[in-house]
């Protein structure tokens, strides 16, 4: 399992790739049952920045529409970041 951003992972399934938050079992990380499948890592990729969007908005992080822009541009510089091994700075 791959890390994507913040506690959103990869998996492969059959043909498939599996994204979603993952949970911890003795043996190994699981995905949590709420996870999507999509045919290509690059969909895979940018449907976890918006769920993850998404999810920020549903918890009151993000209140507007500009806060939502700057917030999908830190989740994208995340996952731009990872890929390039790098360590992303957070305000707040």
């Amino acid at each position: 399992m791959i890390k994507l951003v913040r506690d959103y992972y990869l998996a492969v399934n059959g043909s498939s790739y599996a994204c979603g938050k993952a949970a911890s079992s003795r043996t190994e990380r699981l995905l949590r049952g709420s996870e999507r499948y999509y045919t290509s890592l690059s969909h895979a990729v940018a449907s976890t920045a918006e769920i993850a969007l998404r999810d920020a908005i549903a918890a009151g992080e993000v209140r507007t529409l500009q806060e939502s822009v700057e917030e999908l541009h830190r989740i994208r510089d995340e996952i731009k970041a990872a890929v390039d091994g790098e360590e992303v700075e957070h305000d707040g």
